[in-house]
């Protein structure tokens, strides 16, 4: 299976609705905290927070996006998907490019061995 393959089965998934937030819950002390939405996209619920303040917004703003990249873990560039199970079909582009080197559709008998020119396409978890 090719990488572009492989990306776009990824890209399948739906995104997580994720938020990064900077709070001030006493004058100079900031704390992140990322938010995550799941069927309600106006409701979000606390996903992780500091446990530590910080003197300075921006130190806690830097802080959480790196906890944010931590989160999202190696796909930062695709963005975070949901782990539901996704269906690829793995087999029915092979059969498609061996009917296409036959000549035959997919699923056609080939009259020289007598068997199916193209595997059965079905989805398989990835």
């Amino acid at each position: 299976m090719s990488q572009s393959t492989l990306v776009n089965a990824r890209l399948n998934a739906p995104l997580r609705s994720l938020a990064l937030t900077v709070e001030e819950r006493a004058p100079g002390e900031f704390f992140w905290r990322i938010l995550e939405s799941h069927a309600d996209p106006l409701v979000f619920e606390s996903l992780s927070c500091s446990d530590t303040s910080f003197t300075a917004y921006d130190s806690a703003l830097a802080t959480g996006y790196g906890e944010l990249q931590r989160v999202i873990g190696p796909d930062l560039q695709y963005g975070p998907r949901r782990d539901e199970p996704q269906q690829v079909d793995l087999f029915g582009v092979a059969a498609g490019a061996e009917a296409a080197k036959k000549g035959l559709a997919a699923g056609a008998t080939d009259t020289h061995s007598g068997r199916s020119a193209g595997i059965q396409a079905g989805a398989v978890p990835a």
